[in-house]
């Protein structure tokens, strides 16, 4: 996939940019069709919310009248004065009486509110206990005189206050937070004789606005000039305390902790509503980024095979252009490129083929001369190595012939007889392996009559080596610089040849055990030494022949001896005849 990828990299990268354009201009047409709908819709909403939250204001103000006008008819009661004061003229069939007068009162109240259940409660500084309704109430009289509520009552002078309070005042309503609707009831000499309470859970009082708000949206809350929250359509912020109302004037609407808050006085008590719209939720509730998104998807699977069609149509002339130079690598520089495609792809397949053709001529002359140059250094090389072995083949039988050891003297003369076979009588530069170890073999047998047997050579090359190529001459002179200069101050020692292939190499290893010595000083000494003429020449001869990755290195310890490895290419030899042939 990466090679496919860098081989298409201008498409690919055409295409990546065009694509990634197109989803940019549809990021940036979404979010401002978002933004600008969120505003609209945000403005619309805030409309209707004014709308609702007038509604709400109104809808208490009624429910408020109704209460007033219910407790007014209670205070306005001779029944239910007669009932609740502490006066002994009344006989019993006098409060049976009143008490059945209350009750028909009661049934001819009107609804304060629909869907709103409440309850009304008289108490009695005489006792006495009414409740409108089956319900048994949760506190007595006496209690509710003693209560804290009618200490909160008694701290500000209007008649009928409304109160928050933790519980409410039937067994229905007990445990749950409640409103209650106060009014003192007074005779015609201004005495107290009870009070008239009606009675409203907080979460019934909530149904003045549940049904007109959505509370994922909304948060209505009724809170007190003390900060306590007596409603809310969060039932569980009932009787918390409210940070609003401080931050907030009468009608100001302003966002705070990221909701749009409102706030409104509710008329005739001292509690104010506050609205608080959650415009993150809000704008979830437009429901246009999903449709958004899939417009965009549509619209980049339509155009994306358009873009891409027109992207392989015009850059397909610049790959023709590519595949036809790379080519080039395996053919001929005569290959010509194609003139085709936009005006810019023409002229520059029209100047390349130009190119190629000045690129022809210039490569064929070099190969030329560079084949004539290579030869004519082989030829000065091998003319170099010829007559070194030679001399020192020739000294080393005289000094046979000297000594009057005339047997070994005519083995020596036959040795360098199938040396001489082997090497200046052969004209081939490649040899198989076998071949340049037998002319080894013969060198070595020479220079054995000359030294004797102190110094041992042995041959370790595995049969597959043997038919391998390799240049003539390589491993004899390293041979004969070992006899020499090894070991000039050993009296024995050991030559071994060892070969063997390493991954695509050819590696011949030459170990002696002679005197060694220093191998950076080879460069500084102006004496062949060890470095001697035939040496270099192989070194050298390698190099010209197959570059510089291969050719021969030397590790040496003083007193303990050398190594010499010669790295080759590994041939064959039909891959040997192939490139002769391609090179005639």
């Amino acid at each position: 996939m990466k090679k496919k990828f860098k081989e298409y990299e201008l498409f690919t990268k055409l295409l990546i940019i065009i694509i990634v354009a197109l989803c940019a201009q549809a990021i940036v047409i979404s979010t401002f069709i978002y933004y600008r709908s969120k505003n609209v819709y945000i403005e619309l909403f805030n409309k209707s919310n004014a709308v609702v939250l007038k509604k709400i204001q109104s809808d208490f103000e009624t429910l408020n009248d109704n209460i007033e006008n219910t407790l007014s008819l209670i205070e306005d009661s001779s029944a239910v004065e007669g009932y609740f004061t502490i006066n002994s003229k009344y006989t019993s069939v006098d409060r049976l009486d009143q008490l059945l007068a209350i009750q028909k009162m009661n049934q001819s109240f009107s609804e304060i509110y629909p869907k709103i259940n409440y309850d009304v409660v008289i108490f009695g500084e005489n006792g006495r206990t009414f409740i409108g309704n089956d319900m048994i109430t949760s506190i007595s009289s006496p209690e509710f005189f003693k209560s804290d509520l009618i200490k909160q009552f008694r701290e500000h002078a209007a008649d009928t206050q409304m109160l928050f309070s933790e519980n409410g005042l039937t067994t229905r309503d007990k445990d749950e937070p409640s409103i209650l609707f106060i009014k003192k009831l007074t005779d015609t000499f201004n005495r107290t004789f009870g009070y008239a309470v009606v009675s409203i859970s907080s979460r019934q009082l909530a149904e003045i606005f549940n049904s007109m708000i959505n509370s994922e949206i909304s948060e209505i809350t009724f809170v007190t000039n003390e900060n306590q929250i007596i409603a809310s359509n969060e039932s569980s912020l009932i009787g918390k305390q409210s940070e609003y109302l401080e931050l907030l004037s009468n009608n100001e609407t302003r966002q705070i902790h990221g909701k749009q808050t409102t706030q409104l006085s509710l008329y005739r008590q001292n509690v104010a509503l506050i609205s608080q719209v959650n415009l993150h939720s809000l704008a979830n509730q437009m429901d246009v980024i999903i449709p958004t998104i899939l417009y965009n998807i549509v619209t980049i699977i339509l155009i994306g095979p358009l873009v891409f069609t027109y992207l392989n149509r015009n850059t397909k002339s610049i790959y023709t252009l590519i595949h036809s130079l790379k080519n080039i690598n395996s053919g001929s520089l005569e290959t010509k490129m194609p003139v085709q495609g936009t005006y810019e792809v023409q002229v520059l397949g029209s100047t390349i083929n130009q190119l190629l053709g000045e690129l022809n001529s210039y490569f064929t002359n070099s190969i030329q001369n560079e084949k004539k140059k290579r030869f004519l250094e082989i030829q000065a090389m091998q003319t170099q190595i010829q007559p070194h072995f030679i001399y020192n083949t020739l000294t080393t039988i005289k000094f046979l012939i000297w000594q009057q050891e005339n047997e070994k003297a005519i083995l020596g003369i036959d040795s360098f007889i199938d040396l001489l076979r082997s090497t200046i009588g052969n004209k081939e530069e490649m040899i198989p392996v076998r071949e340049e170890l037998k002319s080894v073999k013969n060198y070595i047998d020479i220079l054995t009559l000359r030294y004797g047997d102190t110094i041992s050579t042995k041959v370790m090359v595995p049969d597959e080596l043997l038919d391998l190529m390799m240049p003539n001459m390589i491993i004899q002179p390293i041979i004969e610089n070992a006899y020499i200069h090894a070991f000039s101050s050993k009296e024995q020692g050991f030559i071994t040849i060892y070969g063997k292939m390493n991954e695509s190499f050819l590696i011949f290893e030459i170990i002696d055990t002679g005197n060694g010595f220093d191998v950076s000083q080879l460069k500084k000494e102006k004496k062949d030494h060890f470095s001697g003429l035939g040496m270099k020449n192989v070194n050298e001869r390698i190099h010209l022949m197959y570059g510089s990755t291969y050719g021969m290195t030397i590790q040496s310890i003083i007193g303990v001896g050398t190594t010499v490895t010669i790295k080759l290419p590994v041939l064959k030899e039909e891959t040997v005849k192939d490139v002769t042939d391609s090179e005639e």
